[in-house]
């Protein structure tokens, strides 16, 4: 097994939560093994553009430590109602990296359930 094999992050990203109008999405690094020397995570909290067919950054946050003990971040926004609109799907993804001592790098993804509101 190669000295890369053994380091190994686990990456996480939690269903979206709403209050109101505010939306936050929460995420990082769960747990990390083999003593990764540097780690970096990016959540980015995301709506489902129904005119583009994509989804959409509303917010974003990161942090840069390594687990354990828990690492995350929450990404936020304001979901402003419009007359007529539908439900909207929310996600949370969260993108990470890692070094290894050796200098080698990897990294995951995490996504969340998606969350269909109303915005208010």
């Amino acid at each position: 097994m190669s000295p890369e094999a053994t380091v190994s992050c686990d990456f996480y990203a939690s269903k979206p939560n709403h209050s109101g109008s505010r939306m936050t999405g929460t995420g990082g690094i769960r747990t990390c093994s083999g003593g990764p020397v540097a780690c970096t995570s990016e959540v980015d909290l995301e709506f489902y553009n129904n005119f583009s067919s994509m989804w959409m950054t509303a917010g974003t946050a990161r942090q840069s430590k390594c687990a354990p003990p828990l690492r995350s971040s929450t990404a936020g926004s304001n979901c402003v109602h419009h007359p007529g609109d539908p439900n909207v799907a929310w996600r949370t993804t969260t993108i990470g990296t890692f070094v290894a001592p050796n200098g080698a790098s990897a990294g995951g993804t995490g996504n969340s359930p998606v969350l269909y509101v109303p915005c208010v």
